[in-house]
């Protein structure tokens, strides 16, 4: 029996790599609908979100609320604005917990005032960064330190 008040979602992979070292393989659900822009909701948006906690499946069919704030990242599908202009920087990420990452952080900003600083400094609580054929979704306050790389 389905109900009339169930909101469709789409399930989407990710791999969550927490605070205490600790691995999810697990998949979260997505709206068909964004709140703040056309299209779908991604992974991004929902890590946004002003809930602490997100749910999720794991690949056992347990299901899980996971607290936002403790997600060092998430690998996932980042797609970058094709409509927006970036400048590439590369980076090494070293993580409270010991972890690294290294990658690139496509800065959406104009070319004249694109600075690291000045990005990782943004708002928002999660920046995407590239990593091969990976995206992981970073958790600003869970990063001890940023490293350019020339």
């Amino acid at each position: 029996m389905t109900s009339d008040f169930r909101v469709e979602k789409k399930q989407q992979p990710v791999v969550l790599f927490m605070a205490d070292g600790s691995i999810f393989e697990a998949t979260v659900f997505l709206a068909t609908y964004a709140m703040h822009h056309s299209g779908e909701q991604t992974v991004f948006d929902l890590l946004q979100e002003e809930d602490l906690f997100l749910p999720a499946k794991t690949a056992d069919g347990q299901f899980h609320l996971i607290c936002k704030g403790m997600i060092c990242h998430a690998r996932c599908q980042v797609e970058p604005d094709p409509g927006l202009e970036y400048t590439d920087c590369q980076v090494k990420i070293f993580f409270l917990g010991g972890e690294v990452l290294q990658g690139t952080i496509k800065m959406d900003m104009l070319a004249n005032s694109a600075r690291l600083s000045d990005y990782i400094n943004d708002g928002t609580e999660f920046f995407p960064l590239f990593a091969g054929e990976h995206a992981h979704l970073v958790n600003r306050s869970l990063v001890r330190n940023v490293v350019l790389i020339d």
